[in-house]
């Protein structure tokens, strides 16, 4: 654990060496990146301490083989989203000021707080096994990718900093200065509702006539986020 813990460290400080020698980026910009991979660092030695409760709780291993479950996966989200959030604050608050900050901090926790909320979807059980019928009624289980939670965080993370981060900033300084726009209120909630929809696999699989848990639905299922992301770029801008 020890060792891990300080090679994440390690990892903060070459590439905040990297940036201040070579981006150029602010002293406080730098130390911020620090901070925010000590932070990552901090909070997941403390999983990694605790992870027989958290084994118990939450199923943090998987037992048909060596190594994290989903569940596990998801629990490590955290401390990075919150370190990720740390490091972001300086930047969007050198480029948009407070309520810059501030939203696009929020945007980048929303998706491993969701997924957390929603752990169980993410089970190795739920993910790992398509249960299928044969035209003669036989019973077919395929082992496929399943629900990746690194796949929807990544994907989640980029989308809700893309749409909740701009939005939310919109609202948080219509809120402060009391001129809120309701178009901003109304893209907000739908910014929140289709990063959610992207979060919950397994409502979209009820939804969608292709199988999520294949490579082949789940990029449909990409380019499907990609586009909505499109759609409400492009109402932004006109607003």
């Amino acid at each position: 654990m020890i060792s891990g813990s300080i090679f994440l460290e390690l990892i903060g400080l070459v590439i905040s060496l990297v940036l201040f020698l070579i981006v150029d980026l602010r002293t406080s910009f730098v130390i911020n990146i620090i901070i925010g991979f000590t932070i990552l660092t901090l909070l997941s030695a403390i999983i990694v301490y605790n992870r027989d409760y958290l084994d118990g709780k939450y199923g943090l291993f998987y037992e048909e083989y060596k190594g994290l479950s989903y569940q596990g996966v998801v629990l490590f989200f955290i401390p990075a989203s919150i370190a990720f959030a740390f490091i972001i604050y300086p930047i969007a608050s050198h480029q948009g000021g407070i309520y810059s900050a501030i939203g696009f901090c929020l945007a980048a926790l929303y998706p491993a707080f969701f997924m957390f909320l929603r752990i169980n979807v993410y089970k190795n059980e739920n993910s790992h096994k398509l249960v299928t019928e044969d035209k003669n009624g036989n019973i077919i289980i395929e082992y496929v990718i399943g629900y990746h939670p690194a796949i929807y965080y990544i994907f989640g993370s980029l989308i809700s900093c893309h749409l909740i981060g701009f939005s939310l900033m919109k609202v948080i300084s219509g809120i402060a200065e009391s001129n809120l726009d309701i178009c901003y209120l109304i893209y907000f909630i739908s910014s929140l509702l289709i990063v959610s929809f992207i979060l919950s696999p397994d409502i979209a699989n009820k939804i969608l006539p292709f199988e999520l848990k294949e490579k082949n639905g789940l990029t449909k299922f990409l380019i499907i986020g990609i586009i909505l992301m499109a759609i409400m770029g492009s109402l932004f801008v006109n607003w």
